[in-house]
């Protein structure tokens, strides 16, 4: 059973403030706390994949901030292999293809515009207000699920504050999650002991792994829409002179991708949407 885990930093336990994840001082206290948040609540789930008989874990440092180097390496359980962006336009991670039996998430974060979701946000946190495929609203765990869907396989955990686990409840409600603290506005929360939280994610995600079911994979007939809102309007600009992008609003854009895989790319000159026509 080979195993992929995809790690972000605002769903963190240890993690209550900017800082600990955005600090643009690659050596200040505050990030360094929380690459070191990072890195334990990451151990605390490769240790529950091999709890349940995982053969292999691979692991992505997936908060962009980070610049693939948030994990402390010399920390990091030797028992998981690191992973990178494998190719980039269309963007494909690394190793995570059809021989991978399920995948999970550590530290996520909920959608942008979710009341309570502590450091909400979908990809951009101050540039994204809304993102739906198909014209639902979802979040990077929904892009997440969709693109593994595209090599049959089934999203099974995921570990982040309280609104990220409703989240999941609401839109993949056979997703094991585990809640990591409570937000109370965009910026602050309350934190739950890290050591329990580290123990439950150990123990619910080895559970996750003693049930998977390929009837569970997310998968959508294509083409699939893609519309985001952006926070003004001259982020729009940029795409919407772009071949099969639609404007139906002054900061929304609209296209269609052919592959669910490809719900990472937004349309440039190294890469067009499908025409539905």
């Amino acid at each position: 059973m080979i195993v992929w885990i995809c790690t972000d930093m605002e769903g963190l336990a240890g993690v209550d403030s900017w800082d600990q994840c955005y600090h643009p001082d690659d050596d200040a206290p505050e990030y360094l706390y929380g690459r070191e948040q990072l890195t334990q609540e990451a151990n605390a789930a490769i240790a529950g994949c091999f709890d349940a008989g995982a053969t292999q874990v691979r692991i992505l440092d997936g908060h962009g901030r980070n610049r693939n180097k948030g994990f402390l390496r010399e920390q990091l359980d030797s028992r998981a292999e690191i992973v990178w962006v494998g190719q980039r336009n269309p963007l494909r991670w690394e190793k995570l293809n059809e021989e991978v039996s399920a995948v999970a998430m550590i530290g996520q974060h909920a959608m942008a515009g979710t009341l309570n979701g502590f450091l909400d946000h979908t990809q951009s946190p101050k540039e994204i207000c809304r993102y739906r495929i198909n014209g639902e609203e979802y979040g990077e765990m929904g892009q997440f699920a969709l693109y593994v869907g595209g090599y049959g396989i089934p999203l099974v955990y995921v570990s982040g504050d309280e609104a990220l686990c409703e989240e999941a409840r609401r839109q993949f409600p056979h997703v094991v999650s585990t809640p990591t603290k409570r937000g109370t506005g965009w910026a602050t929360c309350e934190l739950y002991p890290t050591q329990e939280v580290r123990a439950n994610i150990r123990k619910d995600i080895a559970h996750s792994l003693t049930t998977i079911d390929k009837s569970h994979v997310w998968r959508l007939e294509t083409p699939i829409e893609v519309s985001i809102e952006w926070a003004w309007s001259e982020r729009a600009d940029r795409l919407a002179h772009i071949s099969n992008v639609q404007r139906p609003h002054a900061r929304t854009t609209t296209w269609n991708i052919g592959d669910p895989r490809d719900i990472y790319q937004y349309p440039s000159a190294d890469w067009i949407p499908v025409s539905t026509t």
